[in-house]
């Protein structure tokens, strides 16, 4: 990837759980919820008009393989090559935004999981290698694994940290062959992780704090092969189910890193927890701002030494701050990167309203979720940020002609 250049960037969101869920029948595919399966011709016509060179944008893997042995490529052939041949804007494709097929029993569990995600993405390159140069195997294995395996809202609907670390073996050792198939082809991999965590100030929460936010970033210890720096958490580990066959495994598989991406929301990024008047937990968001962002993105550096991406940022419902956090953080990531540090890309993610994911879980219809992080609203009127957003990346680009 050209280390050079920066790149402005935007995402739809992609998320599909397209299991119905046990206690409420609902699914989550954000496309089908947001009308994007209807509208995304228009939609890409959107994105085109905000001058960004590149669109993260998922595949629907339970969709284009509705069998084991069935693909159906119908839908998917269209809308990649519009954006990239007619619209002219580089793809960042998610080959993973969580959901698997539902005919693979156990979801992550399935004791063929990492075959079958390679054999997909084997597909997908096959028959797209020639349209993308950016891939990300799997968007945040730390979100899979807390709502798959902890909070038992996804399937397979396992609880507590035994099912996370089961559920996240399994994602990493699909993510892995899927990464070295990308790299083999060509293909830049894009590999997207949470950048949040926990802060505390009580001392009896401490290793709650520590796991809470070791968690959303050992991703990138298990890209390396390099699990180290996760020594302080060993005993946890193994109290939870990884062994020392599950070190040596991935020890050994490590595929580096191409482009570190990361997800920084100044809403919810991080949690503060501390302690009531009756000595109970109590929690709630810690919000940030860009000196964060850019202490993040300094000590990302600092630890791996590999090109960076901002892939997901944005800020939800607050229209004031919405429009604050894309000017002051869309220019302190661009003064890094001129400064010298290699973060490439900035990404307001989504561009399009979603929905949030609790309308699966939770009863009532969809209108009652609606989450505002976009610049268009769920009936597609522009509100917030899009002409900002293009003054932004037009003053950026003459800057540097």
């Amino acid at each position: 990837m050209n280390t050079d250049r920066f790149l402005w960037c935007c995402g739809i969101e992609d998320t599909f759980i397209a299991d119905p869920h046990p206690r409420t029948g609902k699914t989550l595919d954000e496309y089908e919820l947001t009308g994007h399966y209807q509208n995304w011709k228009a939609d890409f016509a959107r994105v085109k008009s905000l001058g960004v060179d590149a669109l993260r944008w998922g595949i629907p893997w339970y969709k284009v393989q509705p069998e084991e042995n069935h693909w159906d490529w119908s839908w998917t052939d269209q809308a990649i090559s519009y954006l990239v041949e007619d619209q002219k804007v580089d793809l960042i494709l998610d080959l993973m935004h969580y959901g698997t097929p539902l005919w693979m029993q156990g979801s992550f569990l399935h004791p063929d999981y990492p075959q079958y995600v390679e054999a997909y993405t084997a597909k997908v390159i096959e028959r797209y290698g020639n349209l993308i140069h950016m891939a990300t195997p799997f968007n945040e294995p730390h979100t899979a694994a807390e709502f798959a395996g902890r909070r038992a809202q996804w399937p397979p609907y396992l609880a507590g940290y035994d099912g996370y670390l089961a559920v996240y073996k399994a994602i990493m050792k699909g993510t892995l062959r899927q990464t070295a198939l990308l790299q083999a082809s060509g293909c830049t991999c894009v590999q997207v992780e949470c950048s949040g965590g926990t802060v505390t100030e009580e001392p009896r929460l401490s290793e709650t704090a520590l796991i809470e936010t070791t968690v959303q970033s050992m991703f990138f210890d298990f890209l390396t092969g390099d699990l180290s720096p996760l020594e302080p958490l060993y005993p946890f580990l193994k109290e939870h189910g990884f062994t020392s066959s599950d070190f040596s495994y991935f020890s050994q598989r490590g595929t580096g890193i191409d482009v570190m991406g990361v997800n920084f929301y100044p809403q919810f990024s991080f949690q503060h927890i501390g302690l009531d008047g009756k000595g109970r937990e109590v929690r709630k968001n810690h919000q940030l701002w860009t000196e964060d962002l850019v202490r993040t993105l300094r000590s990302r550096y600092e630890r791996y030494r590999c090109p960076m991406m901002v892939t997901e940022t944005s800020v939800r419902d607050d229209l004031a701050m919405k429009e604050k956090w894309l000017g002051e953080a869309s220019q302190a990531v661009l003064a890094e990167f001129e400064a010298g540090l290699p973060v490439v890309g900035f990404t307001w993610f989504p561009v399009i309203d979603m929905y949030d994911w609790e309308y699966r879980v939770e009863e009532g219809n969809k209108d009652q979720f609606k989450a505002r992080f976009g610049f268009w609203d769920h009936d597609r009127n522009e509100y917030c940020g899009a002409p900002q957003y293009r003054k932004i990346i037009a003053g950026a680009k003459e800057s540097r002609r």
